[in-house]
């Protein structure tokens, strides 16, 4: 069915840029086109909500409980990494591994927490967990581009941040 989904979207994009950039535009093939590709978005975005498609499938948090141990993991995580020494092979590997495979369904969990405590508790944990994404992403990028020391600076500020998030997560 991804194939299906993927081919409508792919061939009603590309019959609809085709056809609308004729002078004057063929209305009939890009109307058909624009609904090709809707239809396309529509039935990806149907697989990805039933769980099918993600890359984060298998780490799918499912309740509450899970997203508090997924965040407190996180946490863990990004404090050993923080501690690892300048140069330390396959650091970037590693961080990325964090971002992707354990953060991300954290992120995608977030609705959880917002269903069970409101969107006061809801802030109290997700706008610090988004500040240790971002500084995540920064120490990612600075092993990328060769800078060992501005990545532990990074990493330092995301258990910072991530800490936070975990003291403003609901005990229990």
């Amino acid at each position: 069915m991804t194939i299906i989904s993927w081919a409508l979207f792919l061939s009603g994009t590309l019959l609809a840029t085709a056809t609308g950039a004729h002078d004057p535009p063929m209305w009939g093939p890009f109307s058909a086109g624009i609904v090709l590709a809707v239809l396309g978005a529509l039935l990806l975005r149907r697989q990805e909500a039933a769980g099918g498609s993600g890359p984060s499938a298998d780490a799918a948090i499912t309740d509450l409980a899970s997203l508090g141990t997924a965040l407190r993991a996180v946490t863990a995580q990004t404090a050993g990494l923080a501690t690892l020494p300048e140069g330390e092979p396959g650091l970037r590997d590693r961080v990325e591994s964090l971002l992707l495979d354990h953060l991300l369904p954290v992120v995608e969990g977030r609705g959880f927490l917002a269903r069970a405590h409101g969107i006061e508790v809801y802030a109290q944990v997700f706008t610090p967990l988004a500040g240790g994404e971002r500084c995540l992403n920064r120490a990612w990028s600075a092993l990328a581009d060769g800078n060992p020391a501005e990545a532990r600076a990074q990493l330092q500020r995301a258990q910072a941040h991530l800490e936070q998030a975990v003291a403003g997560f609901p005990a229990g």
